[in-house]
């Protein structure tokens, strides 16, 4: 069996992986592979020592495969023309930092290969790493600035759509990251391979000798080597402290998500789901298969796979700040489409500074990573955009006029599950009776109110989601429960917490993107401002 969290042998079959093994080299010996970093479906991520430029990078292998090559073309012209659009722009700090591109071919078969700079964990492994007591405001305030920075360059210097933001694909950069690259090598122990046959290719077991001998593995079985991500420094935010906001290139982006990463969380949308699940188990997210990078999958459909059973927010509201692991309910109602008043054991939130003054410093600095499946705006490569949770409504519906403020709902969706460690949004099926879709667009009635009538018209599934009159067509009872009062209710959020986070919010979740504010339009919100001397304290809580 292959390691756990590891790419399957099988995906080294023709068109597949390269096989990769420690000190190979690459571009003429430039480039020599000291670890593997992840992997993601369409790609391997290798971390490597650029001879040319004496610094270490990472190294993006794509599958050799012509629908790879070709995804990996566009994202390559793509990252050069973030690159190139405003280098002066102050979002363009919190893109990921492309570096170069190359092919590599062995015996018959060619590789595109991308390099990135190295960088730290992504924002989901910060949510794990603080889902006890939760990410405290001020820091969430910080990442979504510059999120909204990083939206704003794509967005109106580059007229791209990113369609993919979720915690997986924004990364943390590391300070001085030569430095911790030689620490984290020396006190590493040496990479772990195992050697697995190689399966045979169902769809090409009538394949000849003469073929088989171009495969892009020599011999029928692979050395996997297991991944070692570089982790964040423990006193991460000291040292971007110390270098300021001058420090803001430690980037990159490498892999796509992948379609096959297992990241069961919690919802609020699931906590008002009509669905009954069985399980009354209480779910967590599994461990992050790189947790540097997220990898890419297939530009048709980005998914974060969830497990059976109920999620957390269904069965109770996690105590995010309270000392004691007793916090999680055993003794929680089970998942279902539940009404306010049944929902137990709410939350205390910390508190949200209400400073406005806005300040430079940032605890932590971040890059938008996945730059594969953007489109330029008035040019969809796809209309199968956005992983399910972070899904707009347009895009639910099949709109085909949707624009970069399906990026924007996203970012509302992200600062919900940072301040909670709990998705705002997870539909379920149940069976034939309703599909993700029916329940995805019940859960954001609920919460937001019903859609416009213009809204609900002229989509590729408006039809099958709504009936004439305009309901929803499966899914008839809904109980509504308004995002200030889920704040108030279920998080006890003070009444002039919850307004100001709404205020922050709501405008991002505008059901009708018509009237969805722009990522410009909200990076100067007075949410986001933050006292930090204020916070100094509030921050040596958080687990980087």
């Amino acid at each position: 069996m292959p390691p756990k969290d590891e790419e399957s042998p099988a995906d080294y079959n023709y068109g597949g992986y390269l096989q990769v093994k420690v000190a190979d080299a690459f571009k003429d010996g430039r480039y020599t592979v000291v670890r593997k970093l992840g992997w993601g479906h369409f790609s391997t991520v290798w971390l490597v020592k650029d001879t040319l430029e004496r610094r270490h990078s990472a190294l993006k292998i794509v599958k050799s495969a012509g629908r790879y090559s070709e995804t990996a073309r566009d994202e390559i012209k793509l990252l050069r023309q973030i690159a190139d659009a405003s280098p002066s722009h102050s979002g363009r700090a919190h893109i990921v930092d492309f570096l170069d591109s190359f092919p590599h071919t062995v015996s018959s078969t060619t590789h595109i290969c991308i390099t990135f700079e190295p960088l730290g964990e992504n924002l989901l492994s910060l949510i794990e790493k603080n889902r006890r007591k939760g990410i405290t405001p001020c820091v969430v305030k910080s990442i979504t600035k510059q999120i909204l920075l990083g939206l704003q360059y794509l967005h109106e210097e580059c007229d791209l759509i990113h369609t993919d933001i979720k915690p997986e694909n924004i990364m943390m950069c590391i300070p001085d990251i030569e430095s911790h690259i030689a620490s984290q090598l020396s006190s590493s122990p040496p990479p772990q391979t195992h050697k697995l046959p190689i399966p045979p290719n169902p769809r090409s077991r009538r394949v000849s000798a003469l073929t088989s001998h171009a495969l892009s593995v020599p011999s029928r079985s692979v050395h996997i080597v297991v991944s070692q991500p570089l982790s964040t420094p423990p006193d991460h935010h000291r040292l971007h402290s110390r270098v300021g906001s001058s420090a803001s290139s430690y980037t990159d982006s490498l892999l796509r998500h992948s379609s096959s990463v297992s990241t069961p969380a919690t919802s609020l949308g699931s906590a008002m789901s009509k669905l009954k699940l069985t399980s009354p188990e209480q779910p967590t997210r599994a461990p992050l298969r790189n947790s540097i990078l997220h990898i890419e999958a297939q530009r048709s459909s980005p998914t974060r796979v969830t497990p059976a059973g109920p999620s957390l927010l269904t069965q109770t509201a996690p105590h995010l700040h309270e000392p004691e692991p007793s916090s999680f309910s055993s003794s929680s109602p089970p998942l279902g489409r539940i009404s306010p008043e049944s929902c137990s054991s709410p939350v205390s939130p910390s508190p949200i500074s209400s400073d406005d003054s806005p300040s430079p410093f940032h605890p932590v600095l971040v890059k938008i990573a996945d730059l594969g499946n953007a489109t330029p705006s008035k040019r969809h490569y796809t209309e199968d955009i956005q992983t399910r949770q972070y899904r707009s409504p347009e895009a639910i519906i099949g709109r085909a006029d949707w624009d970069h403020r399906v990026d924007v709902w996203s970012v509302a969706c992200v600062v919900f599950e940072l301040l909670t460690a709990e998705y705002l949004f997870e539909p379920q099926s149940q069976g034939q009776v309703f599909s993700k879709d029916d329940d995805h667009l019940a859960q954001i009635i609920e919460l937001l109110g019903d859609f416009p009538s213009r809204v609900k018209q002229g989509g590729r599934y408006s039809r099958d989601l709504f009936d004439h009159k305009g309901a929803l067509r499966y899914i008839k009872h809904l109980k509504p429960w308004p995002l200030n009062r889920v704040m108030r209710e279920k998080y006890l959020f003070e009444h002039a917490e919850a307004d100001a986070l709404c205020s922050f919010l709501e405008p991002m979740l505008a059901l009708d993107m018509r009237e969805r504010a722009s990522a410009g339009e909200m990076v100067n919100h007075p949410w986001l401002d933050v006292d930090w001397k204020e916070e100094a304290i509030t921050l040596e809580s958080i687990v980087w």
